[in-house]
């Protein structure tokens, strides 16, 4: 959000209706907690967004739907200007396709993908969040479903998105990450991200 903004925006894609109902998905040190409990998510990451950005990241990465998260992602990595080997771009591109069309298959070629990509690369990491982001994490031949744990999503897509914030190095890293939480903060509200 930007200075020039006085007011909180509305959060009409948000289905939470105070952060304190995060915290469970977030872990004991993903924020201070005390600080934004009881308040709206809206107002909570405006809050956070002022003392602690990386915080910020984390919280609206759970706040969003995982589609919306998961366009968040896809542009965050568009926007990084790098030398991408095959596997990074493909990994990138399963990303995006798992955004035009959420289902199993897909999330399943996602896993792929990051895994040739490396889990310690952007793109990995956002397929990795991909993949937890719902339906079971065992073979698709095993009859008994295997559930991500609750809030892993979120935090690969916060991670995802904080390396696309460092993929210019660390002098670029807090202007980065100040225009992927604007970002954020748009889709939040119901914009298209552009």
């Amino acid at each position: 959000m930007s200075d020039e903004r006085a007011a909180v925006r509305n959060w009409p894609r948000v289905k939470w209706t105070r952060a304190a109902q995060l915290m469970p998905l977030m872990g004991d040190d993903a924020i201070d907690q005390a600080a934004v409990a009881d308040l709206p998510p809206p107002a909570a990451f405006a809050v956070l967004r002022g003392t602690d950005p990386m915080g910020a990241t984390r919280f609206v990465a759970h706040c969003l739907s995982r589609v919306d998260a998961a366009r968040w992602m896809a542009h965050c990595l568009v926007d990084v200007d790098r030398t991408s080997t095959a596997a990074r771009a493909a990994a990138a591109k399963a990303v995006r396709r798992w955004v035009a069309n959420p289902a199993d298959e897909a999330r399943r070629l996602a896993f792929e993908a990051g895994s040739r990509a490396g889990w310690e690369t952007m793109e990995g990491m956002a397929c990795l969040a991909i993949y937890l982001s719902g339906g079971s994490l065992a073979p698709a031949s095993q009859e008994v479903p295997v559930n991500p744990p609750p809030g892993a999503f979120g935090q690969a897509a916060a991670g995802a998105v904080l390396l696309a914030a460092n993929a210019a190095g660390v002098p670029a890293f807090a202007a980065r990450l100040a225009a992927m939480l604007d970002m954020a903060d748009g889709i939040a509200a119901g914009e298209q991200p552009g």
